[in-house]
């Protein structure tokens, strides 16, 4: 199934968002969800249909009696990411914001996908379950909209203060190795969770803010790093390595991570509320 899904993703990027098969003629998208408990990125090629700007998406599971995967993890963490054709013999990628749909707005929905794509009507009369709809909306940060950016930079600021306290706490703390261990894993989850819902974002970035090229090309390089830095660190955590030695790893962690926390809100802030509102917020220096 694996090795299936990535022929999927392959052919659909190669080809402008088409592929042959059993998806031949379909609208068809790329979904990347954040894992409801691992943290990691996924990528699965769904049907959608449009509802105006929105895409909707449906966890039919091929008539399964179990919700698919991705659904848990929207539900786990709605910010995800999609690539859709864009007619032109290109993919188009966009950060998105998961919605359930739910009573008679979620029975118009399916209805409509039955209608246009009987297969669905077939799904259905497998399981007992209710197939859940799922709206896709995307982030669009060329429009105009102070609250919004606001609300974005309140919560980088707010995730980038938690995860600092949640070090801080790592480094300094009591060398109890067990309870170490527990926290430091948490900390690895919390903060691979977070770059993974900013990868989720960053393509409204750089629709937005074609000048931050540079800017958004460094942070998912550091991205990448810290991900192969945590994978590291938790290894050392499970073969049970001592308090000075992942005391000693979570200190070089955090100098680079404080780094990269403080680069992301000198540029993004800015981008968001200019430089005034920036400088109210607290943005960061390096």
């Amino acid at each position: 199934m694996a090795d299936w899904t990535g022929q999927v993703i392959t052919e659909f990027r190669a080809n402008g968002g088409r592929v042959g098969g059993m998806f031949a003629g379909a609208d068809l998208l790329l979904l990347t969800t954040l894992g409801a408990r691992s943290g990691l990125r996924r990528t699965h090629p769904i049907g959608y249909a449009r509802d105006g700007d929105a895409l909707h998406v449906f966890g039919s599971n091929a008539g399964a009696d179990r919700h698919p995967g991705w659904y848990h993890n929207l539900l786990a963490h709605p910010q995800a990411q999609v690539e859709i054709g864009d007619g032109a013999d290109g993919v188009r990628t966009l950060a998105v914001r998961a919605r359930p749909l739910a009573g008679a707005e979620r029975d118009r929905a399916w209805a409509r996908q039955v209608a246009a794509v009987p297969a669905y009507g077939e799904y259905e009369t497998r399981t007992a379950r209710t197939i859940p709809v799922v709206a896709l909306h995307p982030l669009d940060l060329t429009a105009p909209d102070a609250d919004r950016n606001r609300a974005i930079a309140y919560q980088l600021l707010t995730v980038h203060t938690e995860l600092r306290g949640q070090l801080a706490a790592l480094r300094y703390g009591e060398p109890a190795t067990a309870e170490l261990a527990v926290h430091c894993l948490a900390f690895c989850d919390a903060l691979g969770a977070h770059h993974g819902t900013e990868e989720a974002v960053l393509p409204a970035f750089d629709s937005a803010f074609p000048h931050l090229a540079p800017v958004l090309a460094r942070l998912r390089a550091e991205h990448r790093e810290v991900a192969q830095e945590l994978a590291e660190l938790r290894a050392m955590v499970r073969e049970g390595a001592g308090p000075a030695a992942v005391r000693a790893r979570l200190d070089a962690l955090a100098a680079g991570a404080e780094a990269h926390f403080a680069y992301e809100e000198r540029h993004l802030l800015p981008a968001l509320l200019g430089e005034e509102g920036a400088r109210g917020f607290g943005a960061g220096s390096e």
